[in-house]
């Protein structure tokens, strides 16, 4: 996996007994503005290819691979798309983690969800300002429980890089016209 094309992505949380459930986005819902440049959503079934190719995504706690909290191959992570959004139901270990993440969803300590994906194919928007980016479909890699889910700026420069290429395909590169012209 490219780590400068990963971009993580945030949403809440709930306890449902011993599981967190939620959605870990929901369709063509927008994102909060993005470095006051632009909007972000995700088209319904963004994931359905990702899901199919790569049946073992994992739950973490905040984006750290030691913290494992679940994962789809063993059936502690369910994710399911549905007409709402990526919906996902996670049953955490009885470990110390485990015990204290549930603790910490029931005082509130602890409401985000955030996803680490990268956008296959996407649509940016630049009739109206600001723009938005569409990510039509993307490969998700990893869903975590975070006290902090909000967009990380690290991560945003991919889709900000993104937008500015897209920007540079609507406007065509005058200086080959004006050397077209003088016949040089």
């Amino acid at each position: 996996m490219d780590k400068k094309q990963y971009e993580i992505r945030s949403t809440e949380i709930s306890r449902d007994d011993t599981k967190l459930v939620g959605y870990v986005v929901k369709w063509n819902s927008r994102s909060q503005l993005i470095w006051g440049e632009f909007y972000e959503q995700f088209s319904p079934k963004a994931f359905s290819q990702s899901l199919s190719k790569n049946p073992d995504i994992r739950a973490l706690f905040e984006h750290d691979h030691k913290a494992l909290l679940g994962r789809t191959t063993s059936n502690t992570l369910i994710l399911n798309e549905d007409d709402i959004g990526l919906r996902f139901e996670l049953t955490p270990p009885d470990t110390q983690l485990g015990r204290d993440l549930l603790v910490s969803v029931d005082r509130g300590d602890i409401r985000g969800m955030s996803f680490g994906f990268m956008a296959t194919t996407e649509s940016w928007d630049f009739n109206q300002e600001p723009c938005i980016r569409t990510v039509n479909t993307a490969e998700l890699f990893e869903v975590t429980v975070t006290s902090m889910p909000a967009y990380q700026e690290s991560d945003i420069q991919i889709a900000k890089r993104s937008m500015l290429e897209a920007k540079a395909k609507l406007k065509p590169d005058l200086s080959k016209a004006w050397l077209d012209l003088m016949e040089l």
